[in-house]
């Protein structure tokens, strides 16, 4: 078989990135509103497809592919009849899938090792053309963090791929900024029942620590990704695995933490942090030492009930009920009054995660979604005399809290991880193996 050289080895980034194969095809999906750049800049790209990506594949495959546009896409494919059979021999030698969505089940071990220098910088180049995403929302906020967001869709469900190439590029010299894993105790830490986690996998390094290990080969992205990284102001990290952890919030045991659509690496199992995924993993960059600590101080860190989540009344009236039956059905639904001033300062409710927030929600006068508009101290200061309904399960506060503004109709429910009876839950519930924390 002949050499893999810096040109096959981006094209098998592109196909790793974003390809599907299906017997002697594939299609390669450029998802260029990922990109965030200008619309006049669509001519730059359709020339790089057009001449760039073509020549490559013409002059190291033999067969020339062509372009379709639509939902935002571009998708690359060989022209009717190629013979793909090389490239497929290519990905094989690599230690590559052959079909199907590759991102689903690509392994990069073998890979790692026989890709090195111009190679592995043209192969990673064809990954970020197709899973790089500039957009604003990536930007820390502020533009002084512009950040590029390496995006695996979490269809894929593949966590081990996620972290080999995390490793990959801290070896080859980047610091990582964060990841966010396709796991509820990422993307639902504090509302059990929240259906919306499924947002996929970011791995995300601000722009200037990208910059200096890594270029995109489409001259489109080269041009914004170097626009952006002007503003930049915010310092980079420290490497992964010196870095001192500051306490996390508590994750709420998910409805979906035993889900089949979670590989079984991750399935039924707690994690605290994103460097405990990355530990659990195996990444020889976590702070294992940090991560350590929180495991051994999971009391503090594990609520079987909702943490914070928001609703109309009936709705979270219902669930109460449903953490009454399930949890304390012994005990009756008790009604309080209490002022807004109460709630946030009485020692009564000072262990109860979510309060603040749960109040903004209540008094908002509009709303993203659920969540508050404008500064959650100002609307908090301007109705600390409105009185809300609270209900309890039993007389006392140690239960889940609801807390309904009848005004409205709006509530949410939180709780108290130092509750009796959720760290009861967690002597019985839950068993700690090194690193991992499962649910029994």
């Amino acid at each position: 078989m002949e050499k893999i050289n810096h040109i096959k080895a981006y094209i098998l980034g592109l196909l790793v990135g974003s390809g599907k194969i299906d017997e002697n095809t594939f299609v390669i999906d450029l998802p260029f509103k990922k990109w965030g750049m200008e619309p006049k800049r669509m001519n730059i790209i359709a020339t790089d497809i057009l001449t760039k990506i073509c020549q490559y594949f013409n002059s190291s495959y033999n067969f020339n592919v062509t372009y379709e546009i639509g939902n935002g896409k571009w998708l690359i494919m060989p022209i009717d009849n190629s013979d793909i059979s090389s490239l497929k021999k290519d990905l094989e030698f690599l230690g590559l899938p052959i079909g199907g969505f590759l991102l689903s089940t690509a392994d990069l071990t073998i890979a790692k090792e026989k890709l090195t220098g111009v190679n592995t910088a043209s192969f990673l180049s064809g990954v970020f053309d197709t899973r790089a995403s500039l957009t604003l929302s990536h930007r820390r906020f502020t533009d002084d963090a512009p950040v590029v967001s390496v995006e695996i869709p979490g269809s894929t469900r593949n966590f081990n791929f996620v972290v080999q190439l995390c490793a990959w590029l801290t070896n080859l010299g980047s610091t990582t900024d964060q990841i966010l894993y396709n796991h509820p105790n990422q993307h639902s830490a504090s509302d059990p029942d929240y259906k919306g986690w499924k947002k996929g996998f970011k791995i995300r390094f601000l722009v200037r620590s990208f910059l200096t290990q890594y270029s995109f080969a489409l001259q489109a992205k080269s041009i914004d990704v170097t626009k952006i990284e002007k503003h930049q102001k915010k310092e980079e990290q420290i490497p992964c695995i010196l870095r001192k952890l500051r306490t996390p919030s508590p994750v709420s045991v998910h409805t979906d933490q035993n889900s089949n659509e979670l590989p079984i690496e991750v399935r039924n199992k707690l994690f605290f942090h994103y460097h405990h995924f990355c530990a659990v993993l195996g990444c020889p960059h976590a702070p294992v030492e940090e991560i350590e600590k929180l495991v051994k101080d999971k009391n503090k860190y594990i609520n079987f009930f909702p943490r914070l989540s928001k609703g109309t009344k009936t709705e979270l009236l219902e669930k109460l009920k449903e953490i009454q039956t399930e949890y304390f059905s012994e005990l009756e639904i008790s009604t309080h009054k209490a002022k807004v001033s109460r709630l946030i300062e009485h020692e009564d409710f000072e262990s109860f995660t979510g309060i603040d927030q749960g109040i903004a929600y209540l008094f908002a006068e509009t709303l993203n979604g659920k969540r508050h508009t404008g500064s959650m101290e100002d609307i908090i200061q301007k109705h600390t005399s409105e009185i809300l309904t609270l209900k309890t399960i039993g007389a006392t506060f140690d239960s889940p809290l609801l807390v309904i503004n009848a005004t409205n109709d709006r509530a949410f429910i939180c709780s108290s991880v130092s509750n009796s009876l959720n760290q009861q839950l967690i002597k019985t519930r839950i068993k700690v193996d090194n690193l991992t924390v499962k649910l029994k």
